[in-house]
């Protein structure tokens, strides 16, 4: 129905009888669209006062018209950058089906794109730039609103949680404190009663949800945040750690380039390698972090990180049949 038209979508419209010299008013585009006159009037009340279009009233026609050049185009609401920004999105966007919001923000864009009323070719922006397409399987949409659900009515949540290294399931009552998404995987961030803590749970390894009846109490003392940063790696951690990893000149640029982690700190030594200090609470994802960097990498500190990182290597030379196997297993302190 034409009263369902956004306020965008009305402007656009006035805007072409304005130009075309029809003289509207408020009681013809009232008519028009199927709504009161009031309503008309703050359409034209914005466009005069916010967007700067000269509309003026003819008495002797007893219409609106432009008392100089002006049109309503994309530029009024954004610039040309920001038109290709949003096309580029909308393109984007279609490599993320099925996820999260992806159906409220496809409609949201849509409406946006469709009331403008001149847009710009697709390859224009993608003949330049290209995107990465998500890698990790997209949680259950039918999961997801439920979790938000309990998050915002502090509902607690029951569920049988697959463990990354053994595939064990087990049961777990949680309370739900954020949804958060990092390096291509949503978790869930909550209260654990089987463990006492806090812990961080992707959501694609959850084998079954129900909402319980109970709710809990939120903690205030608390902070999503505040535990989103102390992450490393997406992985969490029981204590915090003092860490100090020596890389080396060939590989320093690189680490000066990022921002690895918020507590890091950078400390630049004379033959052009740098210490990177970090304040992390998984050792075991600092471990995996650094072997990547092989020989560019040294563990000067916790003790334990470098006899993790240690074992962990000579385990890899044992495969390649470089030394003997060590007897204590990788990441054993």
């Amino acid at each position: 129905m034409i009263q369902s038209r956004p306020p965008l979508a009305r402007m656009y419209t006035i805007d072409e009888q304005l130009r075309s010299r029809r003289y509207p008013n408020c009681s013809s585009l009232a008519r028009h669209f199927e709504v009161s006159s009031k309503t008309i009037q703050r359409d034209i009340a914005y466009m005069q006062v916010m967007l700067g279009a000269p509309i003026t009233y003819d008495q002797k026609r007893r219409g609106f018209h432009y008392e100089s050049e002006w049109r309503f185009l994309p530029s009024t609401f954004l610039d040309e950058r920001e038109t290709r920004a949003l096309m580029a999105t909308k393109k984007v966007l279609a490599n993320y089906t099925g996820t999260p919001y992806y159906d409220e923000v496809s409609r949201a864009l849509d409406k946006v794109l469709q009331a403008l009323p001149e847009t710009l070719p697709e390859h224009y922006f993608f003949d330049v730039c290209s995107f990465a397409r998500p890698t990790s399987e997209q949680p259950d949409p039918r999961c997801f609103a439920r979790l938000e659900d309990a998050i915002r009515h502090h509902i607690k949540v029951n569920i049988r949680y697959e463990a990354n290294t053994t595939g064990q399931l087990t049961e777990r009552t949680v309370h739900p404190y954020r949804l958060h998404y990092a390096k291509d995987t949503w978790y869930l961030i909550g209260f654990c009663e089987l463990r006492g803590a806090i812990r961080a749970f992707v959501l694609r390894r959850m084998k079954q949800l129900d909402l319980l009846d109970g709710k809990f109490a939120a903690d205030p003392s608390f902070n999503p945040d505040e535990y989103i940063d102390r992450m490393f790696n997406s992985i969490m951690g029981n204590e915090e750690e003092k860490v100090r990893i020596r890389f080396s000149a060939r590989q320093a640029p690189w680490m000066r380039e990022r921002r690895w982690h918020p507590s890091q700190e950078i400390v630049e030594l004379g033959d052009g390698s740098i210490d990177l200090l970090l304040t992390v609470s998984s050792l075991d994802a600092v471990r995996s972090w650094v072997l990547q960097y092989g020989v560019d990498a040294e563990v000067i500190e916790p003790g334990v990180l470098r006899d993790m990182v240690m074992n962990e290597s000579l385990a890899i030379a044992g495969m390649y049949g470089g030394v003997d196997k060590p007897s204590t297993p990788p990441g054993t302190p």
